[in-house]
């Protein structure tokens, strides 16, 4: 059943049950469905139906957003209800669990590396995604994993470099081995601190974006996404300087 038909369907039952909230809600989106059809001269298809649904799922989150702030508890309590009835037309969302799954093999495949190719990784996402995840998520998601993946890639290659010139090496050559792990300890650790460069710069980018969007929620969420992964990227390139530190001191 084409998914208009479904929604035409729903709002029959609703009007015979006498469902107030499931018919003023259908009723809304068949208008704004109407209205699409008009714009884009043509029968919309499923897929162009659920972006109106996302559309005014969207609104009625950023109205939640407002009459938190004016502290109206029944239009709350109404717009909740609203999307609760639009999202039974969207397709069954990914777990943030399953979507930080799709947004790493993604990364990967993209061969990203660094936040220049953002935008890159978000148009593979979206796609991959299939509408089982909205834009805002897959964003917020990109932005926390892209600066770790990268870094645990680089890492891992590095790793495997300095792995497979071992086997090469013949028990006389045990010098030679001992300065290669040098070299590459002290090559890792400065890659590690360009890292730790762009986290603080991160940090510091996210703390003037919150200060100077202070009436703006989703300005200041973004900002807090920053700093908050600003101070994780932080951590783990302590901790890889303090133990390629150990390493190295152990080589003397």
């Amino acid at each position: 059943m084409a998914l208009l038909m479904r929604i035409t369907d729903d709002m029959k039952l609703a009007m015979k049950a006498r469902d107030n909230a499931t018919l003023s809600t259908l009723r809304f989106l068949l208008s704004a469905v109407k209205n699409k059809k008009i714009d884009v001269q043509h029968e919309l298809s499923d897929e162009e139906t659920q972006d109106v649904i996302k559309t005014q799922v969207k609104q009625l989150k950023d109205s939640i957003v407002s009459f938190e702030s004016g502290s109206r508890s029944d239009l709350i309590a109404s717009a909740r209800v609203e999307i609760e009835i639009l999202t039974r037309y969207l397709p069954e969302q990914l777990s943030d669990e399953a979507l930080e799954v799709l947004v790493k093999d993604t990364i990967t495949q993209t061969g990203a590396a660094s936040k220049d190719d953002m935008g890159r990784v978000m148009g593979a996402c979206v796609k991959a995604a299939q509408g089982k995840a909205d834009g805002a998520r897959i964003k917020e998601i990109v932005a926390r994993m892209l600066p770790v993946v990268v870094l645990m890639v680089v890492l891992g290659l590095a790793g495997s470099v300095h792995a497979a010139s071992i086997p090469l090496m013949q028990g006389g050559d045990i010098a030679q081995e001992g300065g290669t792990v040098e070299m590459g300890l002290r090559l890792m650790r400065v890659l590690v601190l360009w890292f730790g460069i762009g986290a603080i710069t991160l940090i510091i980018n996210g703390a003037f974006q919150y200060m100077t969007n202070a009436k703006r929620d989703d300005e200041r969420f973004c900002a807090m996404g920053k700093i908050t992964q600003g101070i994780f990227i932080t951590i783990i390139v302590a901790a890889v300087f303090a133990v390629s530190t150990v390493y190295l001191q152990k080589l003397y």
